[in-house]
């Protein structure tokens, strides 16, 4: 009997182009923040330098969420197929690095004079320590992302029933729900500064993003779509950038509720940026680009390694003064951003060589 082959998905390489910017603005995000949260202790102008590089990363976190619902919820397959994948991709990695940077933060990493590495602690009472921290902390600020990602994994086989065109107006009827109780309200609250009793909970979370980015691909997108989505990126950037000054120079502190990743603004900053962003993945690579297309396809398949070692690559380039606070931001914020870029991507690059390290950044 002859062997059924399984045709293999052609690879979508506006996919592989939007999660490469995504990662890229993911770092120019952390870098610039260093400069955005010294609101009372930096330069004015260096200030205002690093809250335009942070405008321009604050679709990071919400391009990726929206590329993932656009690959995943088309999918058929099992539920225990989806999990066991999910599983082996996601949860080694993110245990292994949330590890990775305890050790860090109690110094097991600096053997110098002082070296003290849990100290006050039998080896036995380590995993359990650790655990502990894991389930009710971040091991470091930016793997909060891992916890958001581990909700949505948990209902995408629930959304997958709706991915139909017949089923599809239900998850319009959910994105409107999402923006209703989310932003919107987060809006309301902010400018009447009250709290409503309305708590959709996770129903309000980036899961809205994660439904925007398959819908987005559902849509042709035409030349005037573009055209808006330019407008209002533009128009949202300069809103975001221009309040958060405003408000944060009256406080004399950083407010950033409008650089709040689920923020309507924010939202519709992402969403533009997305379908800009597909429009010219689909442009570039309307026709074949061998050497392009192998560059990005590497690059997209580092991605997440390069998500979890990146605040890593910020702290070792501090040490040799190279970061935002360590000459003008507005030329050394890109300077670290491009450094921390290239280190992590090279450093994923050779870990993905390497029979079973792969699996922890993969």
């Amino acid at each position: 009997m002859q062997e059924t082959v399984k045709p293999v998905a052609p690879r979508l390489m506006w996919a592989d182009f939007i999660r490469s910017i995504g990662i890229l603005l993911v770092i120019l995000g952390h870098v610039s923040g260093i400069i955005v949260q010294r609101f009372q202790t930096v330069a004015l102008d260096d200030w205002l330098a690093g809250n335009v590089y942070n405008v321009i990363a604050r679709s990071c976190v919400p391009l990726l969420f929206m590329v993932s619902g656009a690959l995943l919820l088309p999918r058929q397959e099992s539920i225990k197929d989806f999990y066991r994948k999910r599983f082996n991709k996601v949860i080694f990695p993110f245990l292994f690095w949330s590890v990775m940077y305890l050790l860090w933060k109690e110094g097991c990493f600096n053997f110098g004079a002082d070296y003290h590495c849990y100290a006050s602690y039998s080896p036995l009472a380590l995993p359990k320590v650790w655990t502990l921290t894991i389930l009710t902390n971040p091991a470091e600020y930016h793997l909060w992302f891992m916890y958001e990602l581990f909700a949505v994994y948990m209902i995408t086989p629930i959304l997958r029933v709706f991915a139909t065109d017949e089923n599809r107006k239900y998850l319009w009827y959910l994105l409107a729900i999402w923006a209703i109780f989310g932003p919107l309200q987060r809006l309301f609250e902010f400018r009447f500064q009250m709290e409503t009793l309305f708590d959709l909970g996770y129903l309000t979370g980036y899961i809205g993003y994660f439904i925007l980015g398959y819908l987005i691909t559902q849509i042709r997108i035409t030349k005037p779509i573009v055209a808006v989505a330019a407008v209002v990126y533009v128009a949202m950037a300069w809103y975001t950038g221009s309040t958060t000054y405003q408000y944060t120079a009256f406080e004399g502190k950083l407010v950033d509720y409008f650089q709040y990743l689920l923020g309507w603004n924010v939202v519709l900053l992402a969403v533009s940026l997305f379908i800009m962003l597909k429009a010219a993945g689909d442009a570039i690579f309307s026709s074949p680009k061998p050497a392009l297309e192998k560059v990005i396809g590497h690059l997209s398949a580092a991605s997440f390694g390069m998500y979890l070692i990146h605040v890593f690559i910020i702290a070792l380039l501090k040490a040799f003064q190279i970061s935002p606070t360590d000459g003008p931001a507005i030329s050394m914020i890109p300077i670290t951003t491009f450094g921390v870029f290239f280190i992590s991507w090279a450093i994923i690059a050779l870990l993905l060589k390497i029979p079973y390290v792969r699996s922890l950044v993969a």
